[in-house]
């Protein structure tokens, strides 16, 4: 008994002298990242990331809209506004592909002003551009930054197509379907010949289930049976008058009880296929991943793309009141990001509005508040500002931990660039990986515990033969960085080994060659 005791013990401890040989030799073998002096040894367990060779989606854009806040920074002066281009626009902001411009209804009815902007109607039916120079001064700038996609949407038509006579609490009505998409076409008609601009994609609903009858901001229903009849209508018109633009439908609301029930109910009628470019939805009902991949192979049956265009607000637990500007935030929206990516499949991502002014506090009462976690606001910016910054003199524009983690996906994958799917052992990270040409982009999501111990991770790349990493290059958004460089990465065969930290979201850009 005692022999068998002393045997099984060497063997014990032979077997934990070779595991701390191997997890030695695979710290420091090939180059690996160095870890500066301040930073805790990455774990043992080292995550191994396989990127598919088969791609999947091409992204078509990621971006954001400027509803409701253009006409408050517009009158902020032009020094704002310029600074507003360089955040969303620039190479060294956002760099957003996709800007949303908001066709507005007119506001009337809404009790909220700054979220009734005006309609472009004017008199015996003509464009008159000149009623909407907030909204109109954003997308020319958007324009004049050279953003790839943009998007004329509409949360109401203007009141004389509504039931009710106004931009909130009514229905479209169906025998003015063909003026409403007239008038659409002939926006779009009047920003290629006035401004230069053409839209790319034109979204006559939004939301399309309810109707905003609290009257806080404009809204429409459409009812299911029309839907098809507007994407025909509307598409048929651009067509003719307007090719350079094209149809965005519907802009539900949420995934499981409106997009994946309703989709089958007008998408699919005779016609609809020819005009409908992209199947736009929300995702206020913060689906699961299970979710998301069974509304994405109902809608592949369309054989159209399909693009996430709106979310914000979430609370941590659902829809609701928060402001929070910190990483937990930043993380939750990399999550999303990821989950519409991977098991929806979309081609293009949006984010809800670029600014807002919810803070739910004053800045200029109380300094410093917009560094912190409030009930009263909500997460339904990128950044922030003081509704009242015009006669207060507070100017000032709030970045966010989401503002800077949505930089880590637009500013790296690009229109053109193809998704791949993910496997291998990503215990604690998700991970989405786009490629174009010689050059690989990969964000790791680090959603692990705050104060874990870093991850070694291990980015295999479905290289052909002779093919391998040539230079890698990362940004880090984390707690207490804002796109700082990356811990050093270092290229093993055609794998790149690189470290991450809890609550970060790293993105490394990798090219290749022979």
């Amino acid at each position: 008994m005692t022999k068998k005791v002393t045997v099984v013990a060497v063997i014990l401890a032979l077997a934990a002298m070779l595991s701390q040989l191997l997890s030695f030799q695979g710290s420091v073998g090939g180059g690996g990242p160095t870890v500066s002096s301040g930073q805790s040894l990455p774990s043992r367990a080292g995550r191994i990331v396989l990127i598919s060779p088969r791609a999947a989606q091409t992204v078509l854009g990621l971006g954001a809209s400027g509803a409701w806040w253009s006409g408050p920074i517009y009158g902020f002066g032009a020094a704002t506004r310029a600074k507003v281009g360089q955040l969303l626009f620039s190479s060294s902001g956002l760099e957003l592909s996709d800007f949303r411009y908001n066709l507005g209804g007119g506001g009337v009815g809404v009790t909220t002003p700054w979220k009734a902007p005006p309609n472009l109607m004017g008199p015996r039916g003509t464009i008159d551009l000149s009623k909407d120079p907030a909204g109109l001064f954003f997308l020319e700038q958007a324009h004049s930054y050279g953003v790839r996609s943009l998007t004329g949407f509409v949360n109401s038509a203007p009141r004389q197509f509504v039931s009710n006579g106004a931009n909130c609490g009514g229905t479209l009505l169906a025998s003015k379907i063909p003026a409403f998409a007239h008038y659409l076409t002939a926006v779009s008609v009047q920003l290629h010949r006035q401004l230069g601009i053409n839209l790319n994609y034109v979204s006559p609903m939004n939301e399309p289930a309810g109707s905003q009858k609290a009257c806080r901001q404009e809204g429409m229903a459409v009812p299911v049976s029309e839907r098809a009849n507007l994407v025909i209508t509307l598409g048929k018109d651009l067509a003719r008058s307007a090719p350079w633009s094209h149809v965005m439908a519907d802009e539900s609301s949420t995934i499981v009880r409106q997009a994946t029930e309703q989709l089958p109910k007008w998408a699919f009628t005779k016609g609809v296929s020819k005009y409908l470019a992209v199947f736009a939805h929300h995702g206020y009902d913060f689906p699961t991943d299970e979710q998301l991949s069974t509304f994405a192979s109902l809608e592949h049956k369309l054989h159209r793309p399909s693009w996430s265009t709106e979310i914000c607000c979430y609370d941590g637990a659902s829809f609701g009141y928060q402001y929070d500007p910190t990483i937990t935030s930043g993380i939750w929206l990399a999550h999303y990001i990821y989950q519409q990516f991977t098991f929806g499949g979309d081609s293009g991502f949006d984010w809800w509005t670029a600014l807002s002014p919810d803070l739910g506090c004053s800045p200029s009462l109380s300094p410093g508040c917009f560094r912190q976690v409030n009930a009263l606001g909500r997460n339904d910016g990128l950044v922030y500002y003081d509704l009242s910054g015009a006669t207060n003199g507070d100017r000032a524009l709030y970045k966010t931990k989401r503002y800077f983690v949505f930089g880590n996906f637009s500013r790296y994958i690009r229109p053109g660039y193809r998704i791949h799917k993910v496997t291998g052992f990503t215990k604690g990270i998700e991970v989405v990986a786009a490629n174009k040409g010689s050059r690989w982009v990969v964000v790791l999501i680090d959603h692990q515990p705050a104060g874990s111990r870093p991850l070694r991770v291990d980015i295999e790349l479905p290289l052909s033969h002779g093919i391998e990493p040539t230079s890698v290059n990362g940004v880090v958004t984390s707690a207490t960085q804002s796109w700082a460089n990356a811990p050093s990465a270092s290229i093993v065969g055609t794998s790149v080994r690189c470290i991450v930290d809890s609550q970060s979201v790293t993105t490394y850009a990798i090219q290749v060659g022979s």
